[in-house]
């Protein structure tokens, strides 16, 4: 192995012991009184270490709740479909509750919210895939995920401000419900209302 992937294998190790150590405080004290002495003590790291590959706690809570957020929705939704890769996600946030808090907490309910968008915005898109596809015009089609994918962030969002009692299959199903048929719909409308200018969309 060449000296760089001896060092990326290193530098893989020292950001899941740091990101161990960190979900380890959140479980009896908030993001905001985490030190990075305690953090790299707990994990037998240094600070240099630990500076080399963030420049600040807030940063490293955002990296883990990141990484581990996408790769669990994205590993599943792409395997089985939109509705049980938006359950993976609700599940991963009940299941790393303080985590899920923390990062609230730390960076607000803004941070948080545009996390979640960038994440969800592919589950949108997927629904119009299944459905024959999104509008014939490209600022439609991002018109449509917006619009659902805010629609479908504000139902998670409120699910986690309610404590995260409800289980995800029940809300995920309610969501299929409401969400199915509508989406073609919308496209529809859109492609005939494009149709004039010769845009339709062959269907």
């Amino acid at each position: 192995m060449t000296d760089e992937g001896i060092n990326a294998q290193r530098g893989a190790r020292a950001r899941a012991a740091l990101a161990a150590a960190l979900k380890a405080r959140l479980r009896t004290e908030p993001l905001d009184k985490v030190m990075v002495t305690e953090l790299t003590r707990d994990c037998g790291l240094t600070r240099q270490a630990f500076y080399y590959h963030f420049p600040d706690v807030r940063q490293l809570a955002v990296w883990v709740f990141e990484t581990e957020v996408a790769q669990q929705v994205r590993a599943f939704a792409s395997e089985v479909g939109w509705a049980d890769g938006l359950v993976r996600l609700m599940l991963y946030l009940r299941e790393n509750r303080s985590s899920t808090l923390g990062v609230l907490n730390g960076l607000g309910q803004p941070g948080l919210e545009r996390f979640l968008f960038r994440q969800m915005r592919p589950v949108t898109e997927a629904v119009m895939d299944r459905d024959g596809g999104g509008p014939a015009r490209q600022q439609d089609r991002v018109l449509v995920a917006d619009f659902y994918t805010s629609a479908v962030l504000a139902v998670v969002l409120r699910w986690v401000a309610d404590g995260m009692v409800e289980h995800p299959y029940r809300v995920v199903g309610d969501l299929e419900i409401m969400l199915h048929g509508a989406v073609r719909e919308s496209v529809r409308r859109l492609d005939a209302r494009a149709a004039p200018q010769g845009t339709k969309k062959p269907r």
